[in-house]
């Protein structure tokens, strides 16, 4: 079987982008990815050419901080959105992690694609993440799980499909969502901000299900 071929694109401020990028290799190490870590948006460029089947986005594009050093750049500009959008449009495919819907100077072509943008978050704090009894292969399994995390309040696109919400005083939020972007097709999971997140179970095996549901004919 061939092997499967992921860009993961990292970079911005506020995150432990290596320490994720690590976590990713650590769970994807199966044989059946090849995955390649890049803090060079630039490859969004060239996602036919260089053959990748997935593009995993853990990346945190916040305005300007002096509290928070940057790693990488800063942005996506017009040209990555807009190669990006074309190649998932074509078949493609994109997972967006956490915050990577934090656009900042991002091109706002960005948001569309994603199906969602974040607003804020309180400071880290422990809550459930429940899947909608609406069965699907990214959940199929899942039970409600606990993480302590940021907890990401998020405005979307309402044709998405909502896979996973958390609570927060008496409201829920979107936390998993799909949708298909013309041959492709795009995914989001709003938790995972450190290691304790990445390391579990349930969080391993939802991200898991998702790059099979992504990659999936």
């Amino acid at each position: 079987m061939k092997q499967k071929k992921i860009l993961l694109l990292l970079g911005g401020r506020w995150h432990d982008f290596s320490g994720f990028a690590r976590a990713m290799d650590d769970l994807l190490n199966t044989g059946e990815f090849i995955i390649e870590p890049t803090y060079d948006p630039a490859k969004l460029l060239r996602l036919s050419e260089d053959g990748y089947d997935l593009v995993i986005n853990y990346t945190c594009f916040a305005q300007p901080d002096p509290r928070a050093s940057l790693v990488g750049s800063d942005r996506l500009n017009e040209e990555e959105v807009t190669a990006c959008g074309k190649w998932v449009r074509e078949g493609g495919n994109l997972l967006s992690v956490h915050a990577s819907t934090v656009l900042g100077e991002s091109y706002p072509g960005l948001k569309k694609l994603l199906g969602g943008a974040f607003l804020f978050h309180p400071e880290p704090f422990s809550f459930m993440v429940y899947p909608l009894v609406e069965q699907h292969p990214i959940t199929d399994g899942i039970e409600a799980f606990a993480v302590y995390d940021e907890f990401f309040q998020q405005e979307i696109d309402p044709t998405v499909r909502l896979h996973m919400v958390a609570m927060d005083r008496g409201k829920a939020y979107p936390m998993v969502w799909s949708k298909p972007e013309g041959r492709g097709k795009v995914a989001h999971i709003a938790m995972g901000h450190e290691a304790q997140v990445w390391r579990n179970p349930s969080y391993q095996r939802l991200i898991l299900q998702t790059i099979n549901w992504l990659l999936s004919v």
